[in-house]
């Protein structure tokens, strides 16, 4: 048996233990249910442990809706450029807020375009949500990350202007934020709005890059890493790779808003993005020397995720 052989048996093997006794949705009429929402609307309510939907490979050209009493949704994949929820209107491809939410192997699709106002791809206000190797894929407003803990992982997020936003505590670990063309370009714009709030954005190990259709327009991109949505907004990124399309200055003000009580954290970055001496002199722009300063923006402090990520088998890291 050849090596390639051998590796198609131990994917198609992972799958089928992955999947085994999950509900299962097809648009050929071979599963459960032919649509995500039909097959969300039946899953059981208040659950206590996850109730997995295999969603197969095919485009699903519908809005999902996740209400609260929907806890512990699990989807599944068969690769987010093979299975994905596709919108193409303002407002939300999915959204989310039943708690221990997690999707896995799957793409989520708003396009809207440029001018559409919020296009937002995913709206996710689920507490202790996952998203394991999935595609987020927008243009302004891509990833509402509204509230409560959130982890992201081996996942791909495209977008434009404050692309990822919101006042949830989310951690972002080994990402690729892709910029799309447009002359400026916002990463993201956290809302933290209360200095006693625990919420903000963390990206470790992550790439802010130019999306790769787009890569040959680089040079023609002015790119910031943020600017503050309300006036406490907070992001760190650590050990991340930054492009060169990201100014100098590196983060941006937002209209109406303060810049002095927004905290932008920079720790062991690396590119041609990354050299900090022009940063804007605002007092909660950062850059760190030591891990023990960058501890409260790791996955354990941040998300308290050492007291459940475990459970859901997604691989992360609690420290630096």
């Amino acid at each position: 048996m050849d090596s390639t052989t051998t590796l198609l048996l131990l994917f198609l093997l992972s799958a089928s233990v992955c999947c085994h006794g999950s509900i299962i949705v097809s648009k050929d009429g071979s599963g459960d249910y032919t649509t995500v929402g039909e097959a969300i609307l039946n899953a059981p309510d208040l659950s206590d442990k996850p109730y997995t939907i295999h969603v197969r490979q095919g485009t699903y050209e519908e809005y999902v809706v996740i209400p609260p009493e929907k806890t512990n949704i699990k989807l599944v994949g068969d690769g987010p450029q093979h299975t994905k929820i596709v919108g193409y209107q303002n407002g939300f491809t999915i959204d989310i807020r039943g708690e221990g939410f997690m999707a896995e192997n799957m793409g989520f699709v708003n396009w809207a375009g440029l001018n559409a106002s919020a296009a937002v791809a995913v709206r996710n206000e689920a507490n202790k949500s996952v998203f394991f190797q999935c595609s987020i894929e927008g243009f302004q407003d891509t990833l509402w990350t509204v509230a409560g803990r959130q982890f992201y992982k081996n996942c791909d997020i495209y977008g434009t202007v404050d692309f990822i936003y919101g006042d949830a505590a989310a951690v972002f670990q080994d990402c690729t934020v892709y910029a799309r063309y447009r002359e400026y370009v916002t990463f993201t714009a956290q809302s933290r709005d209360d200095p006693k709030e625990k919420t903000g954005f963390t990206f470790q190990r992550c790439k802010f890059t130019m999306s790769p259709e787009d890569s040959h327009r680089k040079s023609e991109v002015h790119a910031t890493l943020g600017r503050p949505l309300r006036p406490y907004s907070t992001v760190a990124i650590l050990q991340s790779f930054i492009d060169s399309m990201v100014d100098p200055k590196g983060w941006e003000p937002m209209p109406h808003q303060p810049t002095d009580k927004a905290s932008y954290i920079e720790f062991e970055n690396v590119g041609p993005g990354s050299n900090t001496d022009q940063r804007v002199d605002w007092p909660g722009v950062r850059l760190l020397h030591y891990p023990i300063q960058a501890a409260p923006f790791t996955a354990s402090r941040l998300l308290d995720a050492d007291s459940w990520i475990p459970s859901t088998g997604v691989p992360y890291d609690n420290g630096l």
